[in-house]
């Protein structure tokens, strides 16, 4: 790593210091760098793949609304089918 030259002081609530913490790193400086780190590298990317996985999930959502459309119209096919089947069925009984 670089040289630690700047020397800063800063207050921050409880739940960040937890957030801090829970980072990888032996020191409170470690983390809170590996947190900024990831931050800056990871965040982009992890927010073009969100972007990639909202538009799948709605052109998901889509087939199925036209799946659940087709599948409407072809239970009201068979049930017109059975109503026909059993009319001449009823005409052939002896």
């Amino acid at each position: 790593m670089a040289q630690k030259n700047n020397i800063r002081s800063i207050r921050f609530s409880d739940e960040l210091a937890e957030l801090i913490d829970r980072q990888m790193g032996r020191t409170f400086t470690e983390k809170f760098e590996n947190l900024v780190t990831r931050c800056v590298w990871e965040l982009p990317g992890k927010e073009v793949e969100l972007e990639r996985l909202e538009q799948e999930i709605s052109k998901k959502r889509k087939q199925l609304q036209e799946m659940t459309i087709q599948a409407g119209r072809l239970g009201e096919t068979l049930r017109n089918l059975e109503t026909v089947i059993t009319r001449e069925a009823g005409k052939w009984k002896l």
